[in-house]
């Protein structure tokens, strides 16, 4: 009875060590990675390299291969179904999307972490950065100002970002055609180059730590140039390299916001965490911006 007894007192403590083991194996499971709140997919219109054809100051065709277009996203916002505001951090939230990045199909994906689980009816986002942001809180700028060392800082001021690029070479056979070159961001007091964008949702969007949902953007490229009504179309020779301060240049920043529009939801999409993310992008190239 006694050798029975140890032998019972002996196969449960193995049970219990197992069990335990089994817990603290599903525990790690659980808690490892950073939850993807939220994948946005920016859906760019063209690709480095493709042709679009503009027109210049004298109303004429030009063929232009794009060669370079990017632009600094921050102050990130959710609105829930309850009006409730949720603003990502910029050190979290803060994006540079650059095609030259894109996948095959032109997307950018960004990942949103750290929004609190809740049902959300709008996404809200600058195009640049504002002023309130650019002369505040340095610590809090630290995530910008790393994504402003890719190219997207004045040479003359590396305290002032660059909100938007876009170049393309002419492929004219004339004999000194312009090339397309536009910078913008703020000019002092004179021109205010930041915009907001604000999509509101088809449907509600739940964040809920089973599921990643997506947002699926679409940035009309060509729509900086000529915009739907009530947009006011801009030669792409009209504007000057570093932005300017006329009217031309603020009709390119408002049809600049104006051409990223939301597309669809996808809600239901499985559960990604941010660290699976970024081993996949390492493997096979950089095709998206984190925010983590």
């Amino acid at each position: 009875m006694k050798t029975l007894k140890s032998y019972f007192l002996g196969a449960l403590a193995a049970a219990l060590l197992i069990s335990c083991s089994n817990d603290d194996d599903n525990n790690i499971d659980q808690s490892e990675g950073t939850h993807v709140s939220a994948v946005v997919k920016f859906d760019h219109s063209l690709m480095i390299g493709d042709l679009i054809t503009l027109k210049d100051k004298e109303n004429q065709d030009q063929n232009i291969e794009l060669t370079k277009f990017k632009y600094l996203i921050s102050d990130v916002v959710v609105t829930a179904t309850d009006d409730s505001q949720y603003e990502i951090p910029n050190n979290i939230g803060a994006q540079l999307i650059d095609l030259a990045h894109a996948d095959a199909n032109g997307v950018v994906k960004t990942y949103l972490t750290g929004v609190p689980e809740g049902s959300y009816k709008s996404l809200t986002f600058t195009v640049g950065v504002s002023k309130e942001v650019a002369a505040g809180n340095a610590d809090a700028q630290e995530k910008l100002m790393e994504l402003a060392e890719a190219d997207m800082q004045w040479t003359w001021n590396p305290n002032s970002y660059i909100f938007s690029k876009i170049e393309g070479a002419n492929t004219s056979t004339a004999q000194a055609p312009n090339n397309l070159q536009i910078h913008i961001g703020d000019k002092g007091e004179n021109f205010i180059g930041s915009r907001i964008v604000n999509l509101e949702f088809p449907q509600t969007l739940t964040v809920a730590s089973k599921i990643s949902p997506s947002v699926h953007l679409i940035v009309a490229i060509e729509k900086i140039f000529t915009p739907d009504a009530p947009g006011v179309s801009v030669p792409f020779d009209a504007v000057a390299s570093h932005g300017g301060t006329d009217d031309n240049a603020t009709n390119y920043a408002d049809n600049f916001a104006n051409s990223i529009t939301l597309d669809h939801l996808h809600t239901n999409e499985e559960a990604i965490n941010l660290e699976d993310v970024e081993q996949h992008d390492h493997s096979e190239g950089d095709e998206h911006s984190h925010s983590h």
